[in-house]
């Protein structure tokens, strides 16, 4: 009964992932679908959906386009859309229907791009994956399509990698990032994918170093290291120590890709929540209180190649259920709608981090800005919160 989830909802899927990375392009995006996957992804998953001038097109899919396979009919519209608008890109995207039928994507959008001349990718995504994998299938395409060695770097160059706004809110956090950079003396080459354009993708291979801010982000860091050989920092640079711009110049100068991460403890704080933002609040906790015992664990697949010694994959609202009523926790941060599942349990607080991945339109306009004196107060609030506690006689049982 693993996948059984009663408490909480959906995660947000591979195909909102794909949609929220190439947002910014300019392009025409088709989910081929009947128009329910549309619906959640315009009206759940992405939180700039409204008022912008974005252009997601939803295929319109029946049951006698599915008996008859009349991917001529898709194709036809989209080559229509695209007189309309003047495309920089076409983005076709599965959904279950097109799974189950047997459609291929990349062969429709090798037919639009042959018929048009406008680059085109097509992503098999069947609403089964999620988002995150969806953004890190769309990086990387773009990455392989367009991005070209440059003749020289940019001094103290860096791109920006793993940035959407499933995982960021739309509240600023991506300027707020570039602005931190910027003042550390370093020039953004290439923001991946909030704030993206098509001519920052090209200009990739010019940056010194690549900096990692979520999980999503991280196959397209090792893709560029393999290709131009631009080494990579993960890590966000949360709190008040310069411990990120520190080493992102270290590996500008030895070349050496490096992840900002530490193994998990328990007995003390749960952060439960995106892979490299969960790891990063752990990081600058533990520089204010080394005593602080943290650990995280994340819902959307852990990846062991970033991941710290402990840390948990929580594949099922069952395995997070467990966690908690293990004992081994004093204070649960996650998303608002994991408080839920305390049930009123006095032996664990709660500190909130909505996450639209998780709870959508719900809480996406309280999504934390992590460069904030806010959130800062807040890694401030946990370090002493646990300095407190661990005073306190409360005994911990093993999982």
């Amino acid at each position: 009964m693993e996948q059984l989830w009663i408490t909480l909802p959906a995660l947000a899927p591979d195909y909102s992932g794909v949609c929220s990375a190439v947002f910014d392009l300019g392009g025409v995006t088709i989910i081929h679908d009947a128009s329910g996957c549309t619906g959640n992804y315009t009206g759940y998953d992405e939180p700039r959906w409204y008022g912008s001038k974005a252009k997601i097109f939803c295929s319109g899919l029946r049951d006698i386009d599915a008996v008859l396979g009349r991917d001529d009919r898709l194709i036809d519209n989209a080559i229509q859309a695209g007189e309309l608008v003047k495309p920089s890109i076409y983005t076709v995207i599965g959904s279950p229907v097109p799974m189950v039928i047997g459609s291929d994507m990349k062969g429709i959008a090798r037919e639009i791009e042959m018929e048009t001349g406008v680059p085109s990718f097509g992503f098999d995504t069947n609403g089964l994956g999620l988002y995150n994998k969806g953004v890190e299938a769309a990086i990387c395409a773009l990455i392989g399509r367009f991005t070209r060695a440059q003749e020289k770097r940019v001094d103290r160059g860096v791109n920006i990698l793993g940035t959407n706004a499933i995982d960021m809110g739309a509240n600023g956090n991506d300027t707020d990032l570039t602005e931190c950079l910027t003042s550390w003396g370093f020039t953004v080459v290439g923001r991946m994918m909030m704030g993206a354009s098509m001519e920052q993708i090209r200009n990739l291979a010019g940056a010194e170093v690549n900096l990692v801010v979520t999980e999503s982000g991280v196959a397209a860091a090792k893709l560029l290291w393999e290709k131009f050989q631009i080494p990579y920092v993960v890590g966000m640079p949360l709190g008040k120590e310069d411990e990120v711009c520190q080493a992102l110049e270290r590996t500008i100068q030895d070349q050496q890709c490096r992840v900002i991460c530490d193994g998990s403890q328990e007995g003390g704080i749960l952060i439960v929540g995106e892979q490299v933002l969960a790891n990063s609040m752990r990081r600058a906790i533990l520089r204010q209180n080394p005593d602080v015992k943290v650990a995280v664990g994340t819902l959307y697949g852990l990846n062991h190649d970033i991941a710290g010694e402990g840390d948990i994959d929580i594949h099922s609202e069952e395995r997070l259920i467990e966690l908690i009523e293990s004992g081994s926790y004093r204070i649960l941060a996650g998303d608002p709608l994991m408080e839920e599942l305390l049930e009123g349990d006095e032996r664990m607080d709660f500190r909130a981090l909505p996450h639209v991945a998780l709870s959508s339109k719900l809480y996406w306009n309280q999504a934390p800005r992590f460069l904030s004196k806010e959130f800062d107060r807040l890694l401030k609030e946990l370090a002493e919160y646990e300095e407190r506690g661990a005073h306190e006689n409360i005994s911990c049982k093993q999982i």
